[in-house]
């Protein structure tokens, strides 16, 4: 089920009181939350319950095989489990797109194979938790963690329905302990949950789709637009996906925040940042972080000179946008951010401050600028598309003023709203007015969401990953 939903308006609160009910029993507790996870996830298509099931059996039992002093037998079971999620993940995610381009290859040199399209469904968020599983058996193998006998609260680890579908990824150290002690309930904690969720409500009902209504008309045929429309509409692009993604990742963390268990933050105000490093710092927080323990350190990271670390810089980029989609747009678009980066690998480090001000306006604005127009290949459906996109913002007119120009009314509002709240987790976080003002800026808020639930409502983009 989605979050902008009424079904999981409905599930949230029972869940909730359920999961209190039962605070003196914590097997019971974490029992409660592997079959609500379930009931979650299951909400899609209940045949790929056995893949989680799977992935959690199997990283579960490999896991106790292992006894964390990096053996060969350890590195075994390690390559084993390894090994098999990521042929599922391959098998679901990949298969086609393997396909696909060997086709492509062979036509290249005129062969002409007529081999059949596999059409397997790809399962909602096979990438997050293939990576959680990933993660806890290479901490086991490492021994960074003790492997736990506790199936239940494993099961939760994998499948903890907040974050279950689009992150944030957890690694084990960090929220399979959660899931072994018994927790009370603490209001403080509840409340800046519930202002989380209704943040991250307004941010995908309110700007998200609103910016994917016009995001979606300049993209669904680039040669009706002008060159400054295209720009404009990969600048309308990165604020969709922005919104809808940490509007995602607030949802989560507030819902998790009301059973007192806290995630980790996933953004941290990414279009505020001065430059491309700090910028992927700040976005999809856990996923880089996967990457830089699970990647970019074995390979060497900045230790083995500054080539090599272009190099790793390079493969963890390419290998990040491969993780976003099976089509080589996505590819693409992760070397080019690679590339971004590769100058500051030769520059002497910069100490910057916490939060932006106002003089870093100007490298803001750049900075998003360029970010904005790297995911246009994102964006495109294809290599052709991404051509065509490509073609119209070089050749195309340029004396057409941008359509879709009333996006700014959404748009100029958020990054004021997020401006002043960039020294918080959230804007909504804590709000330094009097209980009158606070109260109307909620009802606001939520008087906007439904509003913008009854216009439209679009899927969550990273729903697809």
């Amino acid at each position: 089920m989605q979050f902008d939903t009424y079904t999981y308006a409905l599930f949230l609160p029972l869940v909730f009181f359920i999961y209190w009910g039962l605070r003196r029993h914590l097997r019971w507790q974490n029992l409660f939350l592997l079959v609500a996870s379930y009931v979650f996830y299951g909400w899609w298509d209940w045949r790929m319950l056995g893949l989680i099931v799977l992935t959690s059996l199997s990283t579960w039992g490999t896991a106790l095989m292992m006894r964390g002093d990096r053996s060969s037998g350890d590195k075994t079971w390690a390559v084993l489990n390894i090994v098999l999620n990521v042929g599922i993940l391959a098998v679901f995610k990949y298969l086609n797109f393997m396909r696909d381009s060997f086709v492509h290859l062979l036509n290249l040199f005129g062969a002409n194979p007529d081999w059949p399209t596999l059409n397997i469904l790809l399962p909602v968020g096979i990438s997050f938790y293939t990576f959680q599983a990933i993660s806890y058996t290479i901490d086991v193998y490492r021994g960074d963690i003790k492997a736990t006998r506790d199936v239940v609260a494993f099961g939760v680890f994998i499948a903890f329905f907040p974050q279950l579908v689009a992150g944030p990824i957890e690694r084990a150290i960090n929220l399979l302990p959660q899931f072994m002690r018994c927790k009370a309930f603490d209001y403080d904690t509840a409340v800046t949950g519930m202002r989380q969720i209704l943040w991250g409500l307004a941010k995908k009902l309110i700007i998200a789709d609103s910016m994917g209504y016009y995001v979606d008309q300049l993209f669904s045929n680039p040669y009706y637009y002008s060159g400054p429309s295209m720009i404009w509409g990969g600048i309308l692009f990165a604020v969709q996906i922005y919104a809808d993604f940490s509007g995602y990742s607030d949802i989560a963390i507030g819902s998790a925040r009301l059973l007192n268990i806290k995630l980790q933050p996933n953004f941290r105000y990414p279009f505020f940042s001065r430059n491309m490093k700090e910028l992927w710092q700040r976005w999809h927080i856990s996923l880089m972080t996967w990457f830089r323990h699970y990647v970019y350190f074995p390979l060497g990271g900045s230790r083995r000179g500054r080539w090599r670390t272009v190099l790793n810089i390079m493969i963890v980029f390419a290998l990040s946008g491969l993780w976003h989609g099976a089509n080589w747009t996505f590819v693409i678009w992760g070397v080019v951010n690679g590339l971004l980066l590769v100058p500051f690998v030769f520059m002497a480090r910069r100490q910057l401050s916490d939060h932006a001000s106002l003089r870093d306006i100007p490298r803001c604005l750049l900075t998003f600028f360029l970010f904005a127009m790297v995911f246009i290949a994102f964006r495109a459906n294809g290599i052709a598309h991404l051509g065509k996109i490509c073609d119209v913002i070089v050749n195309g007119s340029w004396r057409v003023w941008p359509v879709c120009g009333q996006a700014i009314f959404y748009i100029v509002p958020f990054f004021l709203i997020e401006w002043w709240g960039r020294k918080q987790e959230f804007p909504l976080q804590r709000l330094p007015f009097p209980t009158v003002v606070r109260w109307l800026i909620y009802w606001v808020l939520m008087a906007g969401i439904s509003i913008a639930c009854l216009d439209r409502s679009m899927q969550f983009i990273y729903f697809q990953f």
